[in-house]
């Protein structure tokens, strides 16, 4: 969609989200349909502390109104009930078990809104013998194999470093929720989805299980090596733990890589083929990381990219936040935190008609806008709401963060 396209409210300013969702994978998608301007109201257990020091909830509870209720008191059941029948998706990331005991099932919920789409997002899925385990992006990925494709020859296997599950399963979560949507306009009904945080990541090294499944071998561990490409690593460059990615895929980029390079040790193999250059993998390595060495790794970068061989700086956080590119294209969101300062965040990669970053609100504590909730999509009285404050079933808070505009 181009920008003569967009709109101020947002391509999903129509729908509702109740958001029970915790930790990474359930706010992400949220957190994205919210971009797009569905209207989130996140349901927060007034005993939790949302926001904090770390800045993983500003960054993924953006866009999103908050309610701090508690589901365990039967008032404040029946608010999220009454929510519930103003919604169109109710999204959960709990143990099967826990919906079960507040007596939150999809069954019990469609009672209050037969239209209504619930997705379940617990860590090995609603059914089956792991059902109740509890799971976490690092365990699913563990279960789905990843960390058995990284490391080191010799070495262990190691953890991708982001909880891989989770991502998958966020973004997973928001191509379901808008096919039920899409389903539900046409056909009417209501839908349940259920996305194990486990299945995901399995999805996405498909190439390998087929392999297995062929031949029954399991890949060994290369390091940044490809199994088939050469060469194809990360390479020390000037500097405390800097590095550039360089990956040769054709015969004419590893000859463009020898004459940038220019070391007659092994001209010998301009005309090698990719099998010759793998049987001498480590000599082209020790070539090019002696190469590198000492230089400046965005340097090699643009000499090389200018001869049109694929390489890139291999970015830390900090790095990866003062990128140019990224910068020039506008992705980064600054926030300013009370207590904290200015933090920086990432903004919204997919393309499309999604609210203006002017218009994006950040993240919200727990029950700043129960009175808002309440009052107009609810309805309501002061009487009631007093009430639901005095049982400590609803939990209200004024404290303001403002985002930087």
């Amino acid at each position: 969609m181009t920008k003569g396209n967009l709109s101020e409210g947002g391509s999903l300013s129509d729908i509702r989200i109740l958001d029970l969702t915790r930790v990474w994978a359930g706010p992400l998608a949220t957190r994205i349909m919210g971009d797009f301007g569905a209207e989130i109201i996140k349901i927060s257990d007034p005993r939790v502390q949302l926001l904090g020091a770390n800045g993983h909830n500003h960054k993924l509870n953006r866009n999103k109104k908050n309610i701090g209720i508690r589901l365990d008191i039967p008032s404040g059941r029946e608010v999220f009930l009454d929510l519930v029948s103003k919604s169109d998706v109710v999204i959960e990331n709990f143990r099967p078990r826990v919906m079960r005991n507040l007596d939150l099932s999809f069954e019990q919920l469609c009672i209050y809104n037969p239209n209504l789409i619930m997705v379940s997002m617990p860590g090995f899925g609603t059914d089956g013998p792991y059902t109740e385990f509890p799971a976490f992006g690092t365990t699913a990925e563990a279960l789905a194999g990843i960390p058995s494709l990284i490391g080191y020859e010799s070495g262990r296997p190691l953890a991708s470093g982001i909880a891989y599950g989770d991502p998958i399963s966020g973004l997973n979560a928001v191509t379901l929720i808008l096919a039920a949507l899409q389903k539900r306009n046409r056909y009417g009904g209501n839908a349940f989805i259920d996305i194990a945080l486990a299945s995901g990541p399995a999805c996405a090294i498909g190439e390998y299980i087929g392999a297995y499944s062929s031949n029954i071998e399991i890949p060994p561990l290369q390091g940044n090596r490809h199994p088939r490409f050469c060469p194809h690593g990360a390479y020390k460059c000037d500097g405390h733990d800097n590095w550039v990615a360089i990956s040769i895929i054709e015969d004419e980029q590893w000859k463009s890589l020898l004459n940038v390079i220019n070391e007659p040790t092994i001209d010998y193999l301009r005309n090698a083929s990719v099998e010759k250059r793998k049987e001498q993998e480590d000599l082209i390595n020790d070539i090019i990381s002696s190469w590198t060495l000492g230089k400046n790794a965005e340097w090699i970068t643009t000499t090389l990219q200018k001869e049109r061989i694929p390489a890139g700086t291999v970015s830390n956080s900090r790095q990866f936040i003062g990128d140019k590119h990224l910068n020039a294209r506008g992705f980064f969101y600054d926030v300013e935190i009370d207590q904290y300062g200015i933090k920086r965040f990432d903004g919204q990669s997919i393309p499309g008609n999604r609210l203006p970053k002017s218009a994006w609100t950040s993240a919200k504590d727990v029950g700043e806008d129960s009175m808002e909730i309440l009052t107009e999509i609810l309805g309501y009285s002061e009487e009631k709401r007093v009430e639901l404050e005095k049982d400590s079933s609803v939990h209200f808070t004024s404290s303001r963060i403002e985002p930087r505009s």
